[in-house]
């Protein structure tokens, strides 16, 4: 868990510090919108292939290499403040993480027998909405005390403790499983397999949903009068809503099957998306993020269970690569449709398509 948050920490608070050095050094909006858009390409061309390695070499490889490429590029900012080494930075930040990700993640579920499989996703998720925390703070406060190169040097000694751990432990992480029968490793083949594809497409969903609401619902609460700090506290709920549902997982997963968890809490969150434009009032929006919050915060971990469980015998690194590497065609795909809904009708249309995604999940998830 400490591993997972030091590098995460890492990849979160870099966009802290790189956006902000991009705006001092006087780049437009659209150079740092081209700056965030780096940080999906080499997760997006690497997915597969990171988890490839996972599954070939085992989980410690690709985990020191990610942690040495996020190290390297944490070390570049504090040399060099440009946007030519922002655009170097947010690129092997984007390798780094994918390859420590996808192995982190695969780690986690092969760790420990099946029933446990629950919990140690729970768990994961709650390092990531820690890390969420740890990093953001961190960068502002670097920032603010000591500059732009002092945050980049603290996070290089993030991830420089993850890589010397690692270093060390020799032992640590999953070993290398063959794929069952001695399969070929085929993408087309993986996608050919109907309750997988269905789970690569959930997640893409999924994480359009959880995105489009981080970033609409500060339009609708402008709309109405709200003022940022209100409009703050409506997010911070959220937040808090998702990282303590987490904590109930494991005690739901053992009444109630993932399954039916999901497909029954995606019907609740789609309804109450449909609500949410008639919502006017601090209070009922406060009450509204804090269900949404709860639904979609178990999302995530009965993703990553799911998607292990359906995986073939030895490919389930490569299979989180593929839908990660699915997320992220859905960061990029959604927000351009998103974009025209919400220049035609604001923030409502937006809501109510994040309703029918859904409203999709639960149904392909109950097939």
């Amino acid at each position: 868990m400490l591993l997972c948050i030091s590098v995460h920490a890492c990849y979160i608070g870099s966009k802290v510090v790189v956006s902000l050095l991009a705006l001092q050094l006087g780049a437009s909006q659209a150079a740092i919108g081209l700056l965030a858009a780096l940080y999906g390409v080499a997760p997006l061309l690497l997915g597969v292939h990171s988890g490839r390695l996972a599954d070939t070499a085992g989980t410690r490889p690709p985990m020191l290499i990610g942690a040495a490429l996020v190290a390297a590029a944490m070390l570049t900012g504090f040399l060099f403040q440009s946007i030519a080494s922002l655009v170097v930075v947010t690129v092997l930040l984007g390798m780094g993480f994918v390859y420590y990700n996808v192995a982190v993640q695969n780690f986690t579920g092969s760790y420990g027998p099946p029933e446990h499989r629950g919990r140690n996703f729970s768990w994961l998720s709650m390092a990531y909405s820690v890390s969420a925390f740890i990093g953001p703070v961190f960068a502002g406060f670097m920032i603010d005390q000591f500059g732009h190169a002092a945050a980049f040097l603290g996070f290089a000694a993030f991830a420089a403790a993850a890589l010397i751990v690692l270093v060390v432990n020799r032992q640590f992480g999953s070993q290398a499983v063959p794929p069952a029968g001695g399969a070929t490793r085929s993408m087309s083949e993986l996608l050919r397999n109907a309750p997988l594809r269905r789970v690569v497409i959930m997640s893409g969903l999924m994480v359009s949903a959880w995105e489009l609401y981080l970033f609409y619902m500060p339009l609708h609460g402008i709309a109405i009068g709200l003022n940022a700090s209100t409009i703050g506290l409506v997010l911070g709920v959220y937040a808090a809503a998702a990282f303590v549902v987490r904590f109930l997982l494991p005690l739901m997963l053992r009444h109630v099957s993932s399954v039916r968890l999901l497909s029954v809490s995606m019907v609740i969150a789609a309804a109450t998306f449909v609500a949410l434009p008639g919502l006017k009032t601090v209070w009922p929006l406060i009450a509204a993020s804090f269900t949404i919050g709860l639904l979609l915060g178990l999302c995530q971990p009965v993703m990553m269970m799911l998607s292990f469980e359906r995986s073939p015998a030895g490919r389930t690194g490569e299979v989180t690569g593929l839908r990660l590497t699915a997320n992220n065609i859905a960061r990029i795909v959604v927000p351009v449709i998103s974009g025209a809904l919400g220049a035609a009708g604001g923030a409502a249309p937006v809501f109510w398509m994040n309703a029918v995604n859904l409203v999709a999940i639960s149904w392909m998830a109950r097939r």
